[in-house]
């Protein structure tokens, strides 16, 4: 598995916590059962339990930036995109910023469509400017 499909992975666990957050270690372990991460389990688990754990500080990070639109006004796809992203960005320092950006604009075109991409670029973009 490469880094970009381990992404998408990331985001549709982190997608599912929205719906089902006292789950996400049982959906996260039958993940793993399933699936042959590699190299990449430790990207995956990473970057989903630290969104759990720092969802607060995270929607707190996007709400700044996401004009009127409240975090509970996001769609549950895109929600989980901008969270994706904006953790990379705070948190995980071999992955550059740009990077980050770039592929949550594709998976909100895959998952959400067009229409969502300006959106999370915007979004994200102040966030990169705010951080860097």
């Amino acid at each position: 598995m490469n880094r970009r499909e381990a992404r998408k992975q990331a985001f549709m666990l982190i997608f599912q916590y929205n719906f089902q957050p006292e789950e996400t270690e049982t959906l996260m372990n039958d993940f793993f059962d399933r699936n042959k991460a590699g190299g990449q389990r430790d990207y995956i688990e990473g970057a989903v339990r630290g969104v759990m754990e720092k969802a607060d500080e995270i929607d707190a990070l996007i709400e700044k930036y996401a004009g009127s639109v409240g975090v509970d006004r996001i769609s549950s796809v895109s929600l989980a995109v901008l969270r994706l992203g904006t953790y990379e960005m705070l948190y995980m320092e071999d992955i550059p910023a740009a990077v980050s950006v770039n592929e949550a604009i594709g998976l909100a075109k895959e998952y959400d469509g067009d229409e969502a991409a300006p959106f999370i670029n915007g979004v994200l973009g102040k966030i990169k400017d705010e951080i860097r």
